[in-house]
């Protein structure tokens, strides 16, 4: 099955009310959203429920979507609203930060949206890639690119931090390697890694 023929199903099967289908969009999706609203919130806590939020309301909506193409507009532009209006009413986000959101012109707001839309989308496309790799490496760097940090991804997977940084940089190895073929994407990939490993 081509990939426009299995996102059409997929959509089909979402829009009928398939928990299944959802699920798959949730795949698909959930990294790259979360980590385009880091870019606002600069909270991956925060920026997890955003976007878990954002998919609720798609899957109430599930009706009105008739293709993949809707759904990621929905998705981006939903999430940025919601991180946007957190921002305006946020009493924890510090002033400094609110008012460089807010006083932020149209222009300089569409542009960066839109770099961050690019960088969230070669990270989706590597997530292909990533359900390549074994599991251990596939889920430390799933939860690396969700924000989470070595802290708690060890945590989680009940692992210690010297593990997860091991694995992490073996799962980056074999990234590049698959897609060594495209340098915009390594690089994309390789510096979005490093932004969440150090935050």
């Amino acid at each position: 099955m081509t990939l426009l023929r299995e996102d059409a199903y997929v959509v089909g099967e979402f829009k009928k009310g398939d928990p299944r289908a959802f699920e798959k969009i949730f795949e698909q999706f959930y990294s790259a959203i979360c980590y385009f609203i880091l870019e606002f919130v600069k909270d991956p806590e925060i920026s997890r429920d955003i976007v878990s939020e954002v998919f609720m309301k798609l899957w109430d909506r599930k009706e009105d979507f008739d293709n993949m193409s809707s759904i990621k507009s929905f998705l981006y532009v939903s999430s940025k609203n919601a991180a946007l209006n957190l921002i305006r009413r946020s009493k924890v986000i510090d002033e400094h930060r609110k008012h460089a959101a807010i006083e932020m012109n149209r222009e300089e707001l569409d542009d960066v949206v839109h770099n961050r839309i690019f960088d969230a989308e070669v990270l989706r496309y590597v997530n292909t890639a990533i359900e390549t790799l074994p599991s251990q490496c596939k889920r430390i760097l799933n939860l690396t690119l969700q924000g989470f940090n070595t802290d708690d991804i060890a945590l989680r997977l009940n692992l210690s931090a010297q593990t997860v940084r091991n694995t992490r940089a073996r799962a980056t190895m074999l990234l590049k390697k698959k897609l060594s073929g495209d340098v915009l994407v390594v690089s994309t990939l390789t510096a979005a890694i490093l932004n969440l490993i150090f935050y």
